[in-house]
């Protein structure tokens, strides 16, 4: 009985060191467009928008994928009722905890939503 307490107490103080020494990956960049802004066309903006989502993975961690990104770039549409986003900065936070073979992926999006429709304006 008293060797069960022992290792649950040992369990337990392994596990509040992970946490506390979590691993933390931070990847960020800038672009200037979510979508393709036609050349004739007239872009309005809106005003500032983010969004966030995460996902939990266990044993390896799955990459920020195409569909990801989609999905937090279309929750930050949504905000304003936008079709495009404009320089906007896209950023990627892993954590994981060692051992404990579990993965938290955060992925932000922040920049300017704005309205697009296709002008009738004569180009030079």
């Amino acid at each position: 009985m008293k060797m069960f307490e022992k290792s649950g107490y040992k369990i337990f103080i392994i596990l509040i060191v992970s946490v506390f020494f979590g691993c933390t990956t931070k990847i960020g960049q800038f672009r200037p467009n979510s979508h393709f802004a036609f050349p004739n066309s007239n872009v309005k903006p809106l005003g500032h928008v983010s969004a966030q989502i995460s996902r939990t993975d266990f044993l390896f961690p799955k990459p920020v994928d195409k569909e990801m990104i989609d999905e937090v770039i279309s929750r930050a549409l949504k905000q304003k009722g936008g079709d495009l986003l404009i320089n906007y900065k896209l950023s990627t936070e892993v954590t994981w905890i060692p051992y404990i073979p579990i993965y938290f992926t955060k992925v932000r999006v922040s920049g300017t939503a704005c309205e697009m429709t296709i002008g009738r304006q004569y180009l030079k």
